[in-house]
């Protein structure tokens, strides 16, 4: 029989080795990869609400009053993202293509790729670093000749994805916050609030809010508020349906009156049945 003194020796040395092993081992392996927020998050398609009504040109004679100024207080908040963000948006977009590598020495994620808009080409970085219960995200782009490693957004997320937020930058040229996006996720749908926060634009701190509905008949709201340095402030609700079409909108700065006016499947003005 071994001393038990000598016994207990080995035992600790055995044990030692064995934690050192699976410390190391820790220290090797990459944390799981963060998932990405929901690409609606970000996107410009807000409920795939119409910028045109269809077969236009077959109305001419018809008053579609109702959905044009509909249409154009939801068209402001998506001409920001298609045509000002149209580049992060895109780099956005792209980074659901693409892997995260983990970098150890920094710990924290990063999927490199390439990204075109119109005829140009651009190299994007998206880091994301966990911080307590969120992930922290950062986009970097970068073209030749033009700028490099431009931070063109930053934002956070829940770790289990109901919710986050984005900030927005203007350009490399122009390196301010223009735009933030609250989004909130419940199942597979997901509500979104728009806000301008561009100091040099006239319509600063106004703001689009949009998501699904119950409201029967109807698939998507959009509440809009309006503040200007230069003209009336003014707040827009909308009710749409995506399958037909048809909707509704009230404003008692455009209406004189809080009644919702309606259009038809064919973006007609109609009136209202409820």
């Amino acid at each position: 029989m071994k001393p038990i003194r000598k016994t207990y020796f080995s035992f600790l040395v055995a044990a030692t080795l064995v934690f050192v092993a699976c410390d190391n081992a820790n220290e090797d392996a990459s944390p799981t990869a963060p998932q990405l927020p929901p690409a609606e998050s970000m996107s410009a398609e807000m409920g795939a609400f119409p910028s045109n009504g269809e077969n236009s040109s077959k109305n001419d004679n018809q008053d579609r009053e109702h959905f044009t100024y509909a249409a154009a207080n939801v068209v402001f908040w998506q001409s920001i993202l298609k045509l000002q963000l149209a580049v992060p948006v895109a780099a956005f977009k792209e980074s659901f293509n693409h892997p995260f590598i983990y970098l150890q020495d920094e710990q924290r994620w990063k999927s490199s790729y390439s990204v075109t808009v119109g005829d140009k080409t651009y190299e994007a970085t998206l880091y994301g670093e966990r911080e307590e219960d969120e992930i922290e995200w950062e986009m970097y782009l970068s073209a030749e000749g033009q700028f490099e490693n431009f931070l063109w957004f930053t934002g956070e997320s829940e770790l289990d994805n109901t919710g986050g937020s984005w900030t927005l930058y203007k350009s490399p040229s122009e390196p301010r916050a223009v735009l933030t996006i609250e989004w909130e996720k419940e199942g597979n749908e997901v509500e979104a609030a728009y806000t301008l926060v561009d100091e040099q634009a006239d319509k600063v701190d106004s703001y689009i809010e949009y998501g699904t509905t119950t409201e029967n008949g109807f698939t998507h709201f959009y509440e809009v508020s309006i503040e200007s340095k230069t003209e009336e402030d003014y707040e827009v609700f909308i009710l749409y349906n995506a399958n037909t079409r048809a909707g509704k909108v009230k404003s008692e700065s455009r209406f004189g009156d809080d009644a919702f006016r309606c259009w038809d499947s064919n973006f007609i003005d109609t009136t209202c049945s409820n």
